[in-house]
């Protein structure tokens, strides 16, 4: 399995058998916002089968990664508001998921997780069992539900959310501290950093291995592909 860090919670996936996954991709709409710019462009990517997307907010998911989905032929797995947009945009190559859901593609299953993201309900995580067994979180609370959830399966790796913001009384995802008690809760092999680069909530990542530090933990470098 490899992975590249393109920027927010968007990550390349890269399976032995050649099946190549997305994660959150987040690439032009609402630049302003960005702590820093993704370091690779739509079209720098040239093969992508799935696309996961864990909620349709505007860090997790625009109009250009549908238009890379159908340039490249993806089938978008997503929340229900993820994929109402895709098909608002004529993209119909789409799977609607909810906590629980699970589904095979290609010799891999791909199960929906709870996520606990107080203003976006349809919200939901991911497990990719391959070759290893990956945990895409999106954007969560660790709530104890997740957790007992998640310890069900022996994962390889866990992409981690450490940057949030507090609306209305409420954080909307897990900050650093969250993020290191759900690592140390589930039990990866590697827990790797995403979700700290928009504005008002951008985390330095070298912070999280000050909390889970190496071997477990481990930051992507942007743009570098990384072999586990």
């Amino acid at each position: 399995m490899r992975l590249t860090m393109v920027g927010q919670s968007t990550v390349i996936i890269e399976l032995e058998s050649g099946l190549v996954m997305i994660t959150d991709p987040w690439f032009e709409s609402f630049a302003f916002i960005r702590a820093s710019l993704p370091a690779l462009k739509p079209e720098d990517i040239p093969v992508v089968d799935l696309m996961l997307v864990s909620h349709k907010h505007i860090d997790h998911f625009d109009r250009a990664a549908i238009k890379l989905a159908r340039a490249r032929g993806a089938v978008i797995i997503g929340s229900r508001r993820a994929v109402e947009s895709a098909r608002r945009d004529r993209y119909d190559d789409c799977i609607e998921v909810k906590p629980g859901d699970e589904i095979e593609h290609e010799g891999i299953r791909i199960h929906a997780t709870t996520a606990f993201h107080p203003f976006a309900k349809d919200a939901v995580g991911f497990i990719v069992e391959a070759e290893k067994t990956l945990y895409f979180c999106g954007d969560t609370r660790a709530e104890r539900q997740l957790i007992e959830e998640l310890k069900g399966f022996h994962l390889d790796v866990a992409l981690v959310q450490i940057g949030c913001s507090t609306r209305l009384g409420k954080d909307d995802g897990m900050n650093l501290e969250e993020a290191a008690r759900l690592v140390r809760e589930i039990g990866p092999t590697i827990a790797i950093p995403i979700h700290y680069q928009v504005k008002g909530k951008v985390v330095d990542p070298e912070e999280f291995l000050k909390l889970v530090p190496p071997p477990l933990g481990l930051v992507l470098p942007m743009g570098e592909p990384i072999q586990l």
